[in-house]
């Protein structure tokens, strides 16, 4: 959607400079040939498929579970609250829940 809004706004940019019609022919001629060389050059890239709803939750259950049982995670925790701790002040890391 962005790139398609991205491509009128040029579109509409170019209609606003009035050019003539071998000025349009030329841009239109070496947009073309820029197009043939990179279609070429690099291997046609297959748009990747959508996941289904069960592989989303599969991949998620992956991730979020992935440092649960892993003791590098608390190690990483903490360098990341010892970095937190400026000279000045000190900041706390807080948990969304209060259980933890």
């Amino acid at each position: 959607m962005n790139l398609t809004i991205s491509m009128n706004t040029v579109l509409n940019f170019l209609h606003s400079m009035a050019l003539s019609t071998n000025n349009k022919r030329w841009l239109a001629d070496h947009l073309y040939e820029e197009v043939r060389a990179e279609e070429t050059a690099a291997p046609i890239v297959k748009t990747r498929r959508k996941l289904t709803e069960k592989e989303k939750d599969e991949l998620f259950e992956k991730m979020v579970g992935s440092w649960k049982d892993d003791p590098i995670g608390d190690k990483v925790l903490e360098a990341i609250r010892i970095g937190r701790e400026p000279a000045s002040y000190k900041r706390k890391i807080v948990y969304l829940n209060d259980d933890e």
